[in-house]
C-alpha cells in the first residue's frame, strides 16, 4: 500500500498563527481562533469496549492516561447490544467479557478521558443479509435514540457522536448495506434526528470517509467526490464535524500518486479546505489515521513513529483541522481468535498499526509492548503541553526541510526533520537569546547539550527524517538552584543528592527533570548530573525509588567496549575484594573509598580492573577501574585530600557526540 520515502523539493514558507494546546493532565483554556477548538488534538482508537477484555480494560485506562491520550473512539456496535426487533439492550457484555460498555465509558470517564461515541453497522438479525436500509432503518433510529440518551443526556460522558465508519468504502458500505449514496443519506438523517432528540447537547461527527489512492473500486467513491454527493443530497446540515480517514500510501510530506496528479498531505488537506469553502465550513477531525509495522510493509517500527510524529505536528499546525485519532492503540489480532493466545502474524497489515505491541495478559509493567510510536506519542502529547505554535519556518513538501516553532513566552520548542534523502541536512540556526539547549530526540531521549554565547546555536536535523527537538528556557524556580547552572534539584532527587554525597559526589545538574523511554520504553523521570544521571522508579520501595544510571557500562559501550569482554581479575592479592558476579577485583587505590563512600548500592559491581587511560576532555591520563554505575579516577597529585579519588564526568560526556542514550 505504501511506497518508500521519495526526495522533496519545495522553498521555505513563514507561517504565523498561534494556539494553544494543553498539558493532558492541566487542560488550558482555548485560543481564540476562528477555525473551532485545538486544545485536546490528541485522540486514539482503542475501542475499549469492543478490543478490551473487561479485566484488562484498568490497565488500558492506566496505559491511555501515560500516553497522554486526550480523546478515544469507543465504537458501540449495534449488533452486540440489541438482538432482535425491539427487543431490550444489552450494555454490560457478554459471558466472555467482552462488549461492556456501561463499564468501558464509565472507566474512561472517571479517568478524564473523552469519548467519540460510534454509532455503526447493520443489526444482529440481520447479519449475512445486507438487506436495503429501509428494512431497519426505524430500528436503527431506535438503537441510536436508546444509545446517546444512555451515555449523553442521562450520564452525561459522551457528547460527540460518529455516525457510520467509511461509508464510501465498499465493505463498510455496499456491502453493509449502504448500495449507494442515497441509503446512507437516509442513514444519517435518521441518526442525526435520534440523537439531537436524545440529547439537545450533542454534536454529530460524519462517519469516517476514507481516502482511496489506488483506482476506485465498483461501489467506492473517494472523499472528494463521496462528499459533494453528500453536499447535493442535501446532508450538509445533518452533522456539524466532518470526519475524514487520511490513510496515506507513504510519508505526510511525500508527492504520492492518486490515479491523476500527486498530492502531498497538504495538497490532500487543500483539497478538502476547498470543498469546505464551498459547501460551509466546519471542523475536521481525523477519527483514524496510520501506518503499519508488518514485517514485509515499507515502514519499521522508528519510521512509524517518526511518521506519526511528523503527521501529528503538520495536522495540528492545518488551520481546520481539531483532532488526530490514531490508528491504533493495540495492535490488532484474528477474528474469533482466542483472547489469550493471540495471533501475531508478522505479515498481516491490520495487525501492526498500534503503538503497543499484543501480549496476553496486558501488563502495564511489561518491557515487550511499547513500541517506539508508543514513545513518539508521548513526548508530543507531554512536551506540547501548554505551548502555543507561533511559526512553521520552513515546511517539509520542497526543500525537505520541517521546522516548527512553539513557545510560550518562557519555555521554546523549535523541532526539526529532515526527508530529503538526496541530500544531507544543512546546519540550521536557531536564535534562542538562551544560554544554553537541550536536543532531545524525538522519543524524549537527551541526545546533547549545547552551549553558547552569543544567544544562538547551530543544530543538524537528522538525516533519517526523526524528528529532533531543541528545547530551551522554561526552568523549575522551584528546590535548590546553583550560581552555576539555571536548573535546580527537587523533590527525591534532591534528597538523595544531599544524602549520597552531593556535589563532590554527583556535580551540578545539567539539565532539570526529563521523561525520556527507560527500560522497555516506559516513560521515566531522569535527571542528569556531571557525574551520573539519577532515574525515578516509583513503584520501587522507598529506599530503590531514586536510582542511578549504568554509566559505566554506557560509557564503556560509547567506546565500542563490551565489560564482559575485558580480561578478568587474575589471582588479586588477599588484601583486595574479588566479586564473582563480574569476575573482577577491587583493590588499592580505590577500595576503600568505594567501601566507605556507598558501595554496590551507589556504584554497582567492578565491570573492569583498575587500569591506565587517557581522557581527552582532561587532557591528561590516570588509573581508572570501570564500575556498573561510574568510573573512578586516582588523582595522585591530591594525595590526602578529599579529591584524590574523582568519580569521572560521565554525565557530562554524554553530550559530546550525536549518539542516543541510553
Amino acid at each position: 500500500m505504501h511506497k518508500r520515502l521519495l526526495p522533496l523539493v519545495l522553498a521555505l514558507v513563514l507561517v504565523v498563527t498561534p494556539f494553544l494546546l494543553a498539558n493532558p493532565a492541566t487542560p488550558a483554556a482555548a485560543a481564540e481562533i476562528p477555525w473551532g477548538d485545538k486544545t485536546t488534538p490528541f485522540g486514539m482508537v482503542v475501542s475499549l469496549g469492543n478490543r478490551v477484555r473487561a479485566d484488562e480494560m484498568p490497565t488500558m485506562i492506566r496505559l491511555m492516561r501515560e500516553a497522554g491520550v486526550q480523546w478515544n473512539r469507543e465504537e458501540i456496535w449495534w449488533d452486540q447490544v440489541q438482538f432482535e426487533p425491539d427487543g431490550p439492550f444489552r450494555w454490560d457484555g457478554d459471558s466472555s467479557k467482552f462488549y461492556n460498555y456501561d463499564r468501558a465509558i464509565q472507566l474512561q470517564a472517571e479517568a478524564g478521558i473523552n469519548v467519540l461515541g460510534l454509532l455503526d453497522y447493520n443489526p444482529a438479525w440481520f447479519k449475512g443479509r445486507n438487506p436495503h436500509p429501509e428494512e431497519w432503518l426505524s430500528d436503527w433510529g431506535d438503537y441510536v435514540y436508546a444509545t446517546v440518551a444512555r451515555y449523553g443526556r442521562e450520564r452525561g460522558q459522551i457528547k460527540y457522536w460518529e455516525v457510520w465508519n467509511e461509508p464510501n468504502l465498499v465493505p463498510s458500505g455496499y456491502e453493509s448495506g449502504l448500495y449507494n449514496v442515497d441509503d446512507f443519506v437516509r442513514v444519517l438523517q435518521t441518526a442525526s434526528a435520534a440523537i439531537r432528540a436524545a440529547d439537545p447537547e450533542a454534536k454529530i461527527v460524519l462517519g469516517g470517509v476514507a481516502d482511496i489512492w489506488s483506482e476506485i473500486p465498483e461501489f467506492a467513491y473517494d472523499t472528494p467526490d463521496y462528499l459533494q454527493r453528500l453536499y447535493n443530497l442535501g446532508a450538509w446540515p445533518m452533522f456539524d464535524i466532518l470526519g475524514l480517514h487520511p490513510y496515506r500510501p507513504d510519508a505526510p510530506e511525500v508527492p504520492v500518486l492518486r490515479r491523476d496528479r500527486t498530492q502531498t498531505y497538504r495538497e490532500q488537506a487543500a483539497e478538502i479546505d476547498a470543498l469546505l469553502a464551498q459547501f460551509g465550513s466546519k471542523p475536521i477531525w481525523y477519527t483514524e489515521v496510520g501506518w503499519s509495522t508488518e514485517s514485509d510493509g515499507i515502514v519499521d517500527e522508528a519510521e512509524q513513529a517518526a511518521w506519526l510524529q511528523r503527521f501529528y505536528l503538520l495536522a495540528m499546525t492545518h488551520p481546520g483541522v481539531e483532532k488526530i485519532f490514531w490508528y491504533d492503540f493495540r495492535n490488532d489480532t484474528g477474528d474469533n481468535v482466542n483472547y489469550t493466545r493471540p495471533i501475531n502474524d508478522p505479515t498481516e497489515n491490520q495487525f501492526h498499526f498500534g503503538m503497543l505491541r499484543r501480549t496476553y495478559p496486558l501488563n502495564f509493567d511489561d518491557q515487550r509492548i511499547r513500541k517506539p510510536s508508543y514513545s513518539a506519542y508521548y513526548h508530543l502529547t507531554h512536551n506540547l503541553g501548554g505551548l502555543s505554535w507561533q511559526a512553521n519556518y520552513a515546511l517539509p513538501y520542497d526543500a525537505g526541510l520541517g521546522w516548527q516553532h512553539w513557545s510560550n513566552g518562557d519555555r521554546s520548542v523549535d523541532i526539526l526533520w529532515w526527508v530529503h534523502e538526496a541530500q544531507s541536512p544543512p546546519y540550521l540556526e536557531i536564535n534562542c537569546d538562551c544560554k544554553h539547549v537541550q536536543v532531545r530526540a524525538y522519543d524524549g531521549t537527551l541526545l546533547r547539550v549545547v552551549n553558547t554565547d552569543t544567544g544562538t546555536v547551530k543544530i543538524q536535523p537528522d538525516q533519517r527524517g526523526m524528528p529532533i527537538w531543541v528545547e530551551y528556557g522554561g526552568y523549575s524556580g522551584e528546590g535548590r538552584s546553583f550560581a552555576e547552572t539555571p536548573h535546580t534539584i527537587l523533590g527525591g532527587f534532591l534528597s538523595y543528592w544531599e544524602q549520597n554525597g552531593g556535589l563532590a559526589r554527583f556535580g551540578l545538574p545539567l539539565t532539570d527533570e526529563l521523561t525520556e523511554p527507560g527500560p522497555g520504553r516506559m516513560p521515566t523521570i531522569v535527571q542528569y548530573f556531571e557525574r551520573n544521571r539519577f532515574e525515578l522508579h516509583p513503584n520501587n520501595q522507598p529506599e530503590f525509588r531514586v536510582q542511578l544510571s549504568l554509566l559505566g557500562v554506557r560509557s564503556l559501550e560509547r567506546g565500542g567496549v563490551d565489560w564482559r569482554s575485558l580480561p578478568p581479575a587474575q589471582n588479586p592479592p588477599a588484601e583486595c575484594s574479588y566479586f564473582v558476579e563480574t569476575g573482577h577485583s577491587l583493590c588499592y587505590p580505590f577500595k576503600e573509598y568505594w567501601e566507605q563512600n556507598g558501595g554496590i548500592a551507589l556504584y554497582g559491581f567492578p565491570v573492569s580492573e583498575a587500569y591506565w587511560e587517557y581522557d581527552e576532555a582532561q587532557g591528561k591520563g590516570f588509573l581508572v577501574q570501570y564500575f556498573e554505575r561510574n568510573r573512578f579516577e586516582h588523582h595522585p597529585e591530591l594525595a590526602g585530600s578529599a579529591y584524590e579519588i574523582q568519580l569521572g564526568l560521565l554525565g557530562r560526556q554524554l553530550y559530546q557526540g550525536w549518539a542516543q542514550y541510553p
